[in-house]
Order: C-alpha cells, then structure tokens, then sequence
C-alpha cells in the first residue's frame, strides 16, 4: 500500500509527481492513501484519484482542526460510503455531490466507490460555509439554466402549434433532452432523490445523451430542410446515425452493464460522425445561403469549443471548468432559437409572397378573381358577426375595346392599372379591391351605416364619369358604369351579391349610354 504526503512543490514540479504518481497507480492498481489538511494550502488535497471499474476503496488521511466538507461529483461512482477505522460511515449531506461532514480530529477516512467505469475523482475539502456556498451557486446555476431551458422548449413549441410545424417539436425535444441530460449529470437529482442509485447510472445518463444526439440532428436536418438540400448518398446517413445512436442509448439502458462500455465507446464514435456530418452540411447550408444556417454553424462552433477548452479548464479555472458547457448550451439554445425565429420569418415572407402570387391581379395592383373571392368570404363571416351595411360595387369600363383596337393593347394595359390606382385612391384600405375580368372592377366594402355606404358609391360614380389617360398617340379619356348593392342583413353567398351588383351596373349603362371620347 502506498503512502502519499503533498509537500510544497513548485508548479512544474507539482505537476510532474501527479504524472509520476498516476502512472504508479496505473501500473500497481492498489489502495490509495493520501492526505488532507485544512491547515495547509489547498494543494495539500489530491485534486485527482484514479479509480477503477468495480468497487474501489479510497483511504484519505485527515488532520482537520474544525469541521470540513469532504465532496466530489457521482459521475463515474454511482455510489459512494465512508467510513472511519471503526466502520462507523460519516454524515451524508443532501447535495448535488456527493459530500460527507468530516468533524476536527485526525483520522483515516476509507472511500468505498462503485465506479461504473475506469476514470478519476476530482476530490474537494472546503469549510462547511464555503460548501453550502459553493452549492448555493451551483443550485442557482442549474435552477435559472433548467428554467431557462423549459421556457424555452413552450415557446418554441407553441410556436410550432400555431405555425403548424412539426419541425419547431424537434427543436423542443431536443433542448428538453438537453436539459434532462444536465439535470442528471449535474447531480440535481440527488437532491431531490437522496441515496437513490439510479440517478447516477451512468446508462441513464448516456440515454439522455443518446435522445439528445438524436433530437439535434433531426432538428438541424428539419431546420435547414437537408432532405431538400443534400443528395440521398449524404442525406440518407445523417438520418441514420442519429437512429442508431438513439436505438444504442435504449439497448444500452436494458442489457447488461458489462455491455455499457462497449455500447457508449461505439455511441461516442458514431456521435462524432454524425456531428462531422452535420457541420459539413452546416457549411454547405451557409454556401448554399439557406435562412438561419449561419446561426446553427456558429451554435456548433461554442459547442466544440466549449468541449476543448472544457479539458484544459480544470487547473485555469473550475468555475468554466464545471459550467462552461452548460453556459455553451444556453448560448446554443438561444442561437438556435433564433435560427428558429429567422425560420419563421423566412416562412412568413414565403407565405406572403406566394399568396401575393395567388391572389393578386398580374396587371394591376388589386387583387385577382380567386384573391378577391377568398378575401370576401372572410368580409362576409365579418359582417354576420358584427352587423353594418355590406356594400358590392361592380364598374364595367365603358367601350374598352376600342381602346385596345385603336392604341393598342399596352394602352389597354396602362388603362387598366390607371383604373385600377385610382379605385384605390378612392377606396379605404380595408375595402377590397379586385380585377373580376378583362375589363371589370369590383369593391366590396364594409361599412358601419347607410350614410357611409352611399357615399362611397358616390364618390366611385363620381370618378368613374372620366379617366383621363396620356398616351404617345394621344390623350384617351375612358368612362365607366357602376352597380351598387348594399344589404344589412347577413348573407353567405357572395355570387348571389354579385349577380346583384352586376344587374344594378347593367341598368345604369344602359340608362346612362356612357359613351367616351377616344
């Protein structure tokens, strides 16, 4: 057995005897013994133990001159106990560690490990306020970043309602995933379960983080719609390294735990393929210029960097040593929540135009038939609602087709647009304004009473008397007629008002014999 005395080395020196020392454990795998002493530097604690798979027995030597806190994280032990010399086990408290209240005296205090795999201890020995600080901080820490991820997976996922969009329930598997997964690693839920063995299993653990390899893959590959924008030889194996990592984690979960080493070495392997994968077809996506993905290569980016500076933290700084990840995945939930939002708005603009090309007139700037008869359908829902006076105007421009034979159809066509521009000149914005045919407008107008309603028609019937166009041949001056009809009580035809308008307008060219000068 190995006696083991910290003195007071230089830092080069300091690091060399932990290496030597490593090595000896490695090559002789027995029993550790070491010291502590709060009377000494921190130093005077080993800030590593190698341990081995199976059970694992640690003996620390301790002169303690008050109270201390013996801790360390549960992620390679799932269990730990310890005992004095007589076999009597020392005060467990209710941690997110591991910790132990060790009392003044000097002792031997025996580590009992059940290590799930070959890994090292990161040992700490504080006084008792700066523990319950320290997991004060840590508490807090967790608390606002599982808070944070939650509110987030119910926006995104109510978002995803609304916009009728399975890709936004990936985007909220995947963060829920995540934060489950940190939960857990973090050891909250010794907390919340104290002494139970299960929390840290470490087939629980790498189950969560086969849903989160999963979850975000299949994420990224909706958000930037790969399917799409990858061929099938590069597409196909993105989808299915996910699922087999995934299917993985589940058989993991089940089988035997000597398998579980076997299964995580081959999950890690295909993880790192998949994310190779998707950083490259991240990269050809921003090629590509496809919406949001330089927000999810930039997402990737922290999360790799954040993994190999996390490796090289531990002596710089412990406090990114142990949440620099999660702080990189709060970075990464909120630049993909963006992406998200970039992807909503670049569906909105989608959505936009292709009803601006479905409903709007190819000539002027009113509405199509199709267009206008959609739009009418909702004003007449609108009007049974909320009651008014429902006003149809139909205006037929008078021998256009002189116009068209005389100047030509490009005057036909600037005719119509000057037509067109001046309905809506007259016109509220709410009004809707459409092309019904060749040479045939229509407006149908919501209107609170009978007093506005006529004078709306009155102001069209008043510019429809003369449009006034010039031309390189010349000036053409065109006329037209308009029906009016206006109901107040609720109708759910707007053929029916149609047919209406168009008799009142037929009525009115007919009485009027509106002529024009070309």
């Amino acid at each position: 057995m190995y006696s083991w005395e910290q003195s007071k080395l230089s830092a080069i020196s300091l690091n060399w005897f932990r290496i030597g020392f490593c090595l000896l454990l490695f090559i002789f795998p027995l029993d550790v013994i070491a010291g502590c002493n709060t009377s000494a530097s921190k130093q005077s604690m080993p800030s590593s133990i190698p341990v081995n798979r199976g059970e694992h027995r640690v003996i620390l030597y301790c002169q303690l001159s008050e109270q201390a806190v013996l801790s360390f994280r549960l992620d390679v032990a799932r269990q730990a106990t310890a005992v004095n010399t007589e076999g009597e086990e020392f005060v467990t408290l209710n941690s997110a560690s591991k910790a132990f209240l060790l009392p003044a005296g000097q002792y031997d205090v025996e580590l009992i490990l059940n290590v799930q795999r070959s890994r090292f201890i990161y040992p700490r020995l504080d006084s008792v306020p700066d523990f319950y600080e320290r997991e004060h901080i840590h508490l807090l820490m967790m608390s606002g970043f599982f808070g944070f991820s939650l509110a987030l997976v119910i926006f995104v996922g109510v978002l995803g309602r609304s916009m009728h969009n399975a890709g936004f329930y990936a985007y909220s598997a995947y963060i829920a995933s995540a934060g489950m997964f940190f939960f857990i690693q973090e050891g909250m839920l010794n907390i919340v379960f104290p002494g139970a063995i299960w929390v840290n299993d470490l087939r629980v653990k790498m189950l969560f983080a086969g849903l989160i390899v999963f979850t975000g893959m299949r994420f990224i590959i909706r958000l930037l719609d790969f399917g799409r924008l990858l061929r099938k030889p590069f597409f196909i194996p993105l989808r299915i390294v996910g699922i087999v990592v995934l299917a993985l984690a589940v058989l993991q979960a089940i089988l035997p735990e000597n398998l579980t080493l076997q299964y995580s070495s081959f999950m890690g392997t295909l993880t790192l393929a998949g994310i190779a994968g998707i950083v490259g077809a991240t990269v050809f996506a921003v090629k590509m210029r496809v919406p949001a993905a330089k927000l999810v290569l930039v997402s990737l980016l922290v999360m790799f960097f954040s993994m190999v500076l996390r490796v090289y933290l531990h002596d710089i700084n412990p406090f990114l040593h142990r949440y620099g990840l999660v702080i990189a995945v709060t970075i990464e939930a909120v630049l993909l929540a963006v992406a998200v939002s970039e992807k909503v708005r670049q569906l909105n603009i989608d959505r936009t135009r292709a009803f601006r090309d479905a409903s709007y007139d190819s000539l002027c700037p009113v509405l199509n038939r199709r267009g206008w008869e959609t739009a009418a359908d909702r004003m007449l829902t609108r009007h049974a609602r909320e009651g008014g006076v429902l006003t149809l105007l139909f205006i037929d421009l008078d021998r256009f087709k002189q116009v068209n034979d005389r100047y030509g159809h490009a005057t036909g066509d600037a005719t119509l647009m000057k037509v067109a521009t001046s309905l809506k000149a007259v016109c509220r914005e709410r009004d809707l304004i459409g092309r019904y045919g060749g040479d045939e407008f229509v407006v149908l107008s919501h209107c609170p009473d009978r007093q506005q309603s006529q004078r709306l028609f009155e102001r069209l019937q008043s510019r429809c008397q003369s449009f006034m166009l010039n031309t390189e041949s010349g000036s053409v001056r065109i006329s037209a007629s308009v029906g009016c009809y206006a109901v107040e009580k609720p109708h759910h035809s707007i053929q029916m008002l149609l047919k209406q308008a168009d008799a009142n307008m037929y009525e009115h060219k007919q009485a009027s014999k509106g002529t024009s000068t070309l």
